[in-house]
């Protein structure tokens, strides 16, 4: 299973982990791990492209899966507006994700928006 976290300050998202593996289908076929993949690279590579927020980022993809993405300004209370809305949309899609396929995938937003 994949494992979201969510954290927030303020109700801006100034820090999230995934980790783990869907387990849907066999590697290189798995549709779930596809698209969680997808989501955060693409808003990682946005928000490195389009916002001057700074951001520190852990990954490891032997065991299990592990990607750490934190925003040391954000944490300290000024959140950048154009990052907020792209990690905003990553975890839409992510909810969207777990609606769909909550047996391969967790999203903990605790406090996050509602829609």
């Amino acid at each position: 299973m994949i494992k979201v976290d969510v954290f927030r300050k303020n109700n801006s998202i100034y820090k999230f982990t995934v980790s783990g593996h869907a387990g849907f289908a066999e590697e290189g076929s798995d549709i779930v791990c596809s698209a969680v993949s997808i989501l955060v690279i693409n808003t990682i590579n946005a928000i490195e492209t389009f916002t001057g927020e700074r951001a520190f980022a852990q990954a490891d993809n032997d065991e299990g899966g592990f990607i750490d993405y934190c925003f040391a300004d954000t944490k300290s209370g000024s959140a950048n507006h154009d990052a907020q809305l792209l990690l905003e949309t990553m975890v839409m899609g992510l909810k969207d994700i777990e609606n769909e396929y909550n047996r391969y995938i967790k999203v903990n937003d605790k406090g996050g928006r509602t829609r």
